[in-house]
């Protein structure tokens, strides 16, 4: 290829790249998507072997120009689009630059996915407990709301039931999908279906799947197959783990969709690289 083509393509490579287009840049490996300054290693070490110096160095003010000149807000929206289509691992690299110029809401989705884990994106309980808290300390209800998660299911903290409460009823009472969704989780048998429909309304994995799973199972509601199939869809296509893998059972054994083992293997596949603990013994 002649340089100047070359250059080209590279210029058109690293733009996708850095938009997180990961469907345009397939061979790309996710993880060196994943992290901003991996970013500016790769382009360096890989694309420009052979190139000026000047070249390299206008290819890394394009990196800085790109992913500076948003606002956190902005980011943070682009993350939140991202996550919407599974993308997880391209959205920490927008939600870690949000959180460095201390946008909230940034704290708490990324506590949020590092608690549970996502493709391409390992939990890590202390960092997540570390990040909403710092939130929460600054008044940020949405923190408040997975705070009250984490102290539910004892992610990065002892468990503190009192304390759940507390958090999520401050956290719903300012309309946050996360503070609804855990007393969701709360009054699971007692009315908790109308706080997972707040929350799930606002397109939240979680509500989703538990409500998918409240219908699976029957809790305080009729169980309803296509239903279940339609709200566990809903949390895969965001990458949650346990939808994933629920996904994964109805095409198994048809629920709610004609048995297709080789879709539910693809599903699996999906789960097992979200940190799913069971997809390798099921698989």
């Amino acid at each position: 290829m002649f340089p100047h083509l070359q250059l080209q393509y590279q210029f058109s490579l690293l733009r996708k790249l850095i938009e997180a287009d990961s469907n345009d840049v397939p061979h790309i490996p996710k993880q060196r998507r994943s992290s901003y300054f991996g970013m500016i290693l790769f382009v360096t070490g890989h694309f420009m072997k052979g190139c000026p110096i000047g070249r390299r160095k206008d290819l890394k003010t394009f990196i800085l120009r790109r992913t500076t000149t948003k606002t956190p807000a902005a980011l943070y929206n682009h993350a939140m689009s991202l996550v919407a289509k599974g993308q997880c691992a391209a959205a920490m690299v927008y939600l870690n630059l949000a959180v460095s110029r201390g946008h909230l809401p940034s704290h708490a989705l990324m506590a949020h996915m590092l608690g549970g884990g996502r493709e391409g994106v390992a939990k890590d309980h202390k960092r997540a407990f570390e990040l909403v808290n710092v939130g929460y300390q600054k008044g940020c209800h949405h923190c408040q709301g997975v705070l009250a998660m984490f102290y539910m299911l004892g992610h990065g903290c002892k468990a503190d039931a009192v304390r759940s409460l507390e958090l999520a009823r401050m956290s719903s009472d300012k309309g946050s999908k996360y503070g609804q969704c855990v007393l969701g989780m709360i009054y699971l048998n007692r009315g908790g279906v109308p706080f997972y429909r707040l929350a799930a309304a606002q397109n939240f994995d979680e509500a989703q799947y538990n409500l998918g799973s409240m219908l699976y199972y029957g809790y305080s509601c009729a169980v309803d197959r296509a239903e279940v199939l339609r709200w566990f869809q809903l949390a895969a296509a965001q990458g949650h783990p346990e939808a994933l893998y629920m996904v994964a059972a109805c095409h198994r054994y048809g629920y709610g969709v004609a048995t297709d083992e080789a879709e539910a293997i693809r599903w699996l596949r999906r789960a097992q690289a979200a940190g799913h603990p069971y997809t390798e013994d099921y698989l």
